[in-house]
């Protein structure tokens, strides 16, 4: 008598299968539970440490003449067109948020070492196909108007994103608080610092001190020229801001 043997055929049962996902399912809550806040902790730790960074570059170009800087000649701070003090420079640069097209830009290039020094001390851009680092290129990170014609090329060879600064005048309501004025680029007042002096200085250590809010947007595409008539508005809503001044 010949013996009939059954065989089963590869496979799984329905409730190994479900044994199988209700297992899967359970890793997965543990590993959103552990990882995912740590990498949430990392990101907005990355994110605080890249916005002091950028906002320390503002406060140290704002405490910096460099040589042959020049306010141009609507600013008049000197008769030959230069900052007499740092907070002439703060005072010029607050004026130039008025468009997006002339604010103060923060961003880093590739500066080409093997060429001589500007006038302001700084090194031309060098494209990153002929970058070659401590050779004949350093990673610099540097503040300036958009539309300086000496930086205007370096923009364009950015490494990582470009930042553009509204800087908004914190006003005084005499009564211990301030409020951002409405009108970016324009301080309460005066029009030029030695105005500014006269009418607020009242023997307190604040007299020669100018209150900002510094907004910081993303420059998309790092183009000085894709700027040219754009307004605030059309620049959405900033990736951060600060609270800052510049003193005399």
């Amino acid at each position: 008598m010949k013996k009939q043997i059954m065989s089963r055929r590869g496979g799984f049962t329905l409730m190994e299968t479900l044994l199988a996902v209700a297992l899967v399912g359970v890793l997965v809550s543990i590993f959103l539970t552990v990882f995912v806040p740590a990498r949430g902790m990392v990101q907005q730790a990355l994110t605080r440490q890249e916005a002091e960074r950028i906002t320390g570059v503002l406060r140290a170009e704002l405490g910096t003449i460099r040589p042959n800087e020049r306010a141009g000649a609507k600013a008049k701070t000197s008769s030959d067109g230069k900052y007499l003090t740092p907070f002439d420079k703060g005072f010029y640069w607050l004026q130039k948020s008025k468009r997006p097209s002339t604010s103060i830009v923060i961003f880093s290039y590739r500066a080409d070492t093997s060429k001589p020094q500007r006038a302001d001390g700084t090194y031309p851009a060098v494209k990153a196909a002929k970058a070659v680092p401590g050779r004949n290129s350093q990673l610099v990170t540097i503040a300036c108007p958009m539309d300086d014609s000496l930086h205007k090329n370096d923009i364009k060879e950015a490494v990582g994103p470009v930042f553009v600064v509204k800087m908004s005048q914190l006003v005084d309501k005499n009564n211990g608080t301030y409020e951002i004025s409405p009108n970016p680029g324009v301080i309460a007042q005066s029009n030029r610092p030695e105005e500014y002096f006269s009418s607020n200085e009242t023997g307190d250590s604040y007299g020669g001190a100018v209150f900002f809010r510094a907004d910081f947007y993303q420059m998309l595409p790092p183009n000085p020229a894709r700027y040219r008539d754009r307004n605030w508005r059309r620049m959405g809503s900033p990736l951060f801001s600060a609270n800052m001044s510049f003193h005399r």
